[in-house]
């Protein structure tokens, strides 16, 4: 059995995240605050206590990563970054570990000071603070069930790119490809490969709208179209692209 110490956090760490879903679908984001203090604290927990936080309540239910054939990349990032878990369970806070997430099978890995990896069920965590280690910036990851398109959850987990009243929120998906192989030929592939597919969305009341083309973003209302053609033509911005959708949702929230 492996184990993972916690520490419990604030009142005042629980009220912002118990809120996280309001706060993106409309309400003031606050949370930007609270993410910023986890971000912060990551960086002192790995310069003062060496990857390992004072103890607190144990997690258990750990296991080693499963022997898989999958060939590519099932990763959010294959980086592996410090973080800061907020876990479904009496609102546990693990911090102090590098980690990665794996969408294929939706496990947070952890990564140990002697290399050793162990695995958490996605579905044990309600929201991730990851430090990029090529940015150094924190991004923010919540459990997919929290957000739902067309009336059904979205599975994994998604990323918020840009938090404020009309959210940027990126979700990515796993697509399975079958062996090909024809033996007769000598063609296709004996593996069984996965391909990453992102989809990017805005939230519209307790929903989110997939951002299809310039016409999806119509349900925002005309005084948002009016800046939002405006800013693309003058910006030459390509809805296909997160660099460019990233700065179009900031110009919209006024970042």
């Amino acid at each position: 059995m492996f184990y993972i110490y916690s520490v419990r956090p604030t009142a005042t760490l629980l009220l912002f995240f118990g809120c996280v879903y309001l706060q993106v679908l409309g309400q003031k984001p606050d949370d930007e605050i609270s993410k910023s203090v986890r971000a912060n604290n990551i960086i002192t927990s790995f310069s003062q206590f060496n990857q390992r936080l004072p103890v607190g309540q144990i997690i258990t239910g750990m296991s080693t990563p499963s022997v898989s054939e999958i060939v590519g990349d099932p990763y959010w990032d294959t980086h592996w970054g410090k973080s800061s878990l907020l876990l479904y369970k009496n609102d546990e806070l693990v911090e102090g570990y590098f980690t990665r997430y794996d969408i294929f099978k939706d496990e947070v890995e952890f990564k140990l000071t002697n290399n050793d990896v162990r695995v958490l069920s996605g579905n044990k965590v309600k929201n991730i603070v990851w430090i990029d280690s090529v940015t150094n910036k924190d991004r923010y990851l919540v459990n997919g069930r929290e957000y739902h398109e067309d009336g059904a959850p979205l599975s994994g987990f998604v990323e918020v790119l840009v938090d404020a009243e009309v959210a940027l929120i990126k979700h990515i998906r796993i697509e399975v490809l079958k062996p090909d192989f024809n033996p007769a030929l000598n063609v296709g592939s004996k593996d069984t490969r996965v391909i990453k597919k992102e989809s990017y969305y805005f939230n519209r009341a307790e929903s989110l709208v997939r951002i299809k083309s310039k016409k999806s973003l119509d349900v925002l209302g005309p005084v948002y179209v009016q800046k939002i053609n405006q800013f693309i033509k003058t910006n030459n911005v390509k809805l296909n692209n997160e660099a460019d959708l990233i700065r179009l949702f900031q110009y919209l929230s006024g970042k």
